[in-house]
């Protein structure tokens, strides 16, 4: 939206003083003009162009040691105070991801996203207490509806104290907004079912013919017996349920 803004409205350029944008916009975009410019980027790149950018990191106290770090790397660092207040929009975030799968899934990426880089940080001597976070208010600091399922972390305990999930919700049923995006998910889902119910199948029929071959087996066992004189006939009838046909 915001390009089509840029592109087709000659005025724009001349009002806006603040811009907010991500790294597909910016790249269309004359930096002239403007006095200030926030984009948003995962990884902190800051500017291009020879431009000066500033960019913010957070950081625990036992995660200090990183400031000492940067600035043997000649990359100093201010210290900024955060208010006192701050508005909870928790709540906006989880109502909006309840309305909107897309929402729900960047959440959840940008929830694992975070715990990664902590987990496979090069400054490993500095972030090593990744162990010690407090995943159940990071989900909630994402908006997540339910924690996911970390497979890869259940033996490391973390805490999820703080967490509060939604138990009256299933996120399976989570549509998206945008209608071709859940007509395809539901595309995928059928044919996912599909696929399942075809592998199900498979098993079964692959079940019942091993089952086969054993009973086929036992029969010919049974019977080289019989020719031995190991058993009679109506053992043999016994044995292999056949006494009716004697």
């Amino acid at each position: 939206m915001w390009s089509y803004v840029y592109t087709s409205n000659i005025l724009f350029q001349e009002f806006c003083v603040l811009f907010v944008c991500q790294t597909p916009i910016l790249n269309q975009l004359d930096y002239k003009g403007y006095l200030c410019l926030l984009k948003l980027h995962r990884v902190g790149r800051t500017t291009k162009l020879g431009w000066q950018g500033n960019a913010i990191v957070f950081l625990l106290p036992k995660e200090e040691a990183y400031v000492e770090f940067l600035r043997v790397r000649r990359v100093p660092l201010e210290d900024r105070k955060s208010p006192d207040e701050v508005c909870d929009i928790v709540p906006q975030i989880r109502s909006a991801a309840k309305k909107d799968r897309d929402v729900m899934e960047k959440g959840l990426r940008a929830f694992v996203s975070y715990i990664r880089a902590y987990k496979e940080h090069h400054c490993s001597n500095i972030f090593r207490l990744w162990k010690e976070l407090e995943i159940g208010k990071l989900g909630m600091g994402y908006g997540l509806l339910q924690l996911p399922a970390m497979h890869n972390l259940e033996h490391h305990n973390l805490s999820t104290k703080g967490f509060t999930p939604l138990e009256d919700i299933c996120l399976d049923e989570i549509k998206y907004k945008e209608k071709s995006r859940e007509k395809q998910r539901k595309n995928n889902l059928q044919a996912k079912k599909a696929a399942e119910q075809q592998q199900k199948n498979s098993q079964a029929k692959t079940a019942q013919s091993v089952e086969d071959d054993d009973e086929m087996a036992q029969e010919y066992r049974l019977l080289k017996k019989l020719k031995r004189g190991a058993i009679n006939e109506s053992e043999f009838a016994k044995l292999t349920r056949t006494e009716d046909l004697l």
